[in-house]
């Protein structure tokens, strides 16, 4: 074992740990972590020793002088010790910054893990913060993602570990602008790895440009004979190296890297300089079925000649036979084989659909393709196998892990991706736009092929928003009814706020034309006793719905009041009714304002929230990633009150039209009704930097057009 290991467990076992209350801290266990930490404090290495930033960081908010995780692995009997240790020293120039670690968290789930804090002041002094009053932190999802390890605990068949998640946080004391931060946490997990062929642990993906500036940031990887080492860097990202150093096999270093400069709307891990890399342990190397190569090898690249191979020993293995089993029952039960060709691969998807979320959970990419080609082999219909990377995680060139492919299908040159919960067939998905991938051949000399998936246009991804509105002169309410349709890509961002609490899921087998599965085999008292929690749910389902909608219509209108109905008029999930179709009423306060004899009304405001780019976010550097082309149509028709007209109308026509987006507005009176128009157009899935002023050109008139209120003159 290596000596920083051997320190490690000799202080772990001489220190009577972990005797007291899980969120307290006795002496005895105060001292073991001080002691745990020497090992840290100790580390020679001389990055954590500067004091001094560069003056052209002075007036950043935080300069991280040093940063510096290591993992170690060791292989002893059934048990894989896994320690990542790391450390940060990081220079606060700001209050912004002293608030930001005015709190370090950090995890003591084992008596091997470990933590300490540091304050260094300008003077030089140095003081250590005490864990003595640290405190239990219940929720985990409490803990920023700057106090957990990268990697964590694998999950193996049987587990005999002593080790636990458990974390804590503790305030540092007078901490000020000018103070250096210096802390340091130890993670132990003993992974039993008994039965176990091979573990992966979670991938790391290491964006290099951080929040601040960086001096210098570190990754040092220490293995056992039966660790594997994947690595690729991107975007002019350094690689990991092998170093010949007996402490630490493999190390990255990155030094001197500036700031992010855009946090709006960027696809992180492909256009920033990153680093990812996985350790896997294996039994034997060099796996068909693993991305790891030969012993001690630093593996970086796949071809797609080797990505082709283990694709296929990859679905050769995947045993879906007991979800294919079940699927082709659900078939027979349709009378598939009578079915045309384009109604039984609908059909089949929406059963594959109803399996993934009602039997399973949802399934792999992998496990959905297999399960669908399978039933396409029924009735011989051809089809291609698909593999890429989502656009937002990797490009398929630099695929290097097993679980960075994603399946898919082609049938009669249309794609099948993955079923969600709220999907059909045919349905694109913005992750994969327009992405390079390969069509993989099975069978004894595989052959990945290179194609690009299809796009979509705006006019494919259309939000309607129908507003009816009127006013209570007395009160100054105002009474909305709206209704939204929604198509294509964009109902991903309404299927939640659309069919939460309904009974859209209820009667899925519908969506395939088969039996009730969920009421099959009830009788008699069963079947009541199950009818009758289901019209309990279902009365609870409308009051919730309603507390659901108002809450979250508040992202729109922060002034709604009361939401009195919701019907849902179509839940988009079958082939006949793609659209996803709801109307709601409520009532909106602070729309009216009085002006003598006159009212200002805030019609324009119905569109809902609009987005302001503050200043400094106005300057680009990296193309903008917007998801995908769409469309958002308003309808507004407002009912104006007896006894006043609308005066200056021609004052709401607005038109902008650039490469970037369209905003438009036309605006028109019939009878005491005004309608508005309004029509906002993003063209396009990423924006480039030049047409980035186009964009923010289209994103102000639509903020601008929204702060208009409407003249109703007394007559």
């Amino acid at each position: 074992m290596k000596q920083f290991l051997i320190l490690l467990f000799s202080l772990s076992l001489t220190s009577g740990l972990m005797a007291q209350e899980e969120d307290t801290f006795s002496p005895a266990k105060l001292e073991a972590i001080s002691q745990h930490m020497k090992a840290v404090w100790e580390d020679a290495d001389p990055d954590f020793s500067v004091s001094d930033i560069p003056g052209k960081w002075k007036e950043e908010s935080a300069v991280i002088i040093a940063q510096k995780t290591r993992f170690s692995f060791d292989k002893d009997a059934n048990k894989l010790a896994v320690y990542e240790i790391t450390r940060r020293r990081i220079r606060l120039n700001d209050r912004d910054a002293v608030n930001s670690y005015s709190s370090v968290f950090f995890r003591i789930g084992s008596v091997n893990d470990g933590a300490g804090i540091r304050v260094i002041k300008p003077n030089g002094s140095v003081k250590e913060v005490t864990l003595r009053n640290a405190v239990f932190v219940e929720d985990k999802d409490e803990v920023p993602s700057a106090f957990t390890p990268y990697i964590g605990k694998a999950n193996t068949y049987i587990d005999k570990s002593k080790s636990r998640v458990l974390y804590y946080k503790v305030a540092v004391p007078d901490l000020a602008p000018g103070d250096i931060i210096d802390y340091g946490t130890i993670f132990y997990d003993d992974n039993t790895v008994k039965k176990m062929s091979y573990i992966e642990f979670d991938p790391i993906y290491f964006v290099c440009t951080r929040e601040y500036p960086v001096l210098s940031q570190k990754f040092e990887i220490d293995t056992d004979n039966n660790s594997f080492v994947n690595s690729k860097s991107t975007m002019g990202a350094p690689a990991f190296k092998e170093t010949g150093n007996p402490n630490a096999e493999y190390s990255w270093e990155d030094r001197n890297r500036e700031k992010m400069s855009d946090t709006r709307w960027v696809n992180r891990l492909i256009e920033f300089p990153m680093l990812k890399f996985q350790i896997v342990f294996s039994r034997s190397e060099n796996r068909a079925d693993l991305f790891i190569g030969d012993r001690g090898e630093l593996k970086q690249s796949i071809s797609p000649e080797e990505l082709a191979k283990k694709m296929n020993n990859l679905y050769n293995r995947l045993d879906g036979s007991a979800y294919y089993d079940i699927a082709r029952a659900y078939l027979k039960q349709i009378g598939y084989a009578d079915l045309r060709e384009e109604d039984f691969i609908q059909k089949t998807y929406y059963i594959l659909r109803h399996m993934s979320f009602y039997r399973a959970n949802g399934f792999s990419s992998e496990l959905f393709a297999s399960c669908l080609t399978q039933c396409l082999d029924l009735r011989k219909i051809p089809y291609d196998l698909v593999v890429t990377a989502p656009s937002t995680l990797t490009k398929p060139g630099d695929i290097i892990f097993r679980t960075e492919p994603e399946w898919m299908v082609r049938v009669k040159d249309k794609f099948i991706f993955n079923a969600t919960l709220f999907s059909n067939p045919y349905d694109l998905r913005e992750e994969f736009l327009n992405t390079p991938a390969y069509i993989i051949s099975l069978g004894k000399t595989p052959t990945a092929t290179p194609i690009t998936l299809p796009g979509c246009k705006a006019e494919d991804n259309i939000t309607t928003n129908t507003v009816t509105a009127t006013i209570d002169t007395a009160n100054r309410n105002m009474q909305v009814v709206l209704q939204r349709a929604v198509t294509g890509l964009s109902k991903k961002n309404y299927n939640y706020q659309g069919l939460v609490h309904t009974t859209a899921l209820d009667d899925d087998h519908r969506s395939y034309g088969g039996e009730d599965d969920v009421r099959a085999g009830m009788k008699g008292a069963v079947l009541e006793s199950y009818e009758e929690k289901l019209r309990e749910r279902k009365k609870e389902d409308k009051t919730r719905k309603l507390e659901f909608m108002k809450k979250d219509l508040e992202d729109d209108f922060e002034n709604i009041t009361a939401f009195s109905e919701f019907t849902l008029n179509a839940d988009g999930r079958n082939w006949r009714k793609q659209e996803l179709n709801y109307t709601s009423k409520f009532e909106l306060g602070d729309m009216v304002k009085i002006a003598g004899e006159n009212l200002l009304v805030a019609v324009p405001g119905l569109m809902g929230d609009q987005l302001w780019i503050p200043q400094d976010e106005r300057l680009r550097e990296l193309d903008a990633y917007m998801g995908y082309p769409r469309t958002l149509r308003n309808i507004i028709r407002f009912t104006v009150p007896d006894g006043y007209k609308v005066v200056g109308i021609q004052h709401l026509n607005t038109s902008v039209d650039n490469p970037a987006g369209t905003f438009a507005v036309q605006a028109s009176m019939e009878g005491n009704v005004l309608t508005l128009l309004v029509k906002k157009h993003y063209k396009q899935g990423t924006v480039s930097k030049a047409d980035w002023p186009g964009l923010m050109e289209m994103l102000d008139a639509a903020y601008n057009f929204s702060q208009k209120k409407v003249l109703l003159k007394k007559m």
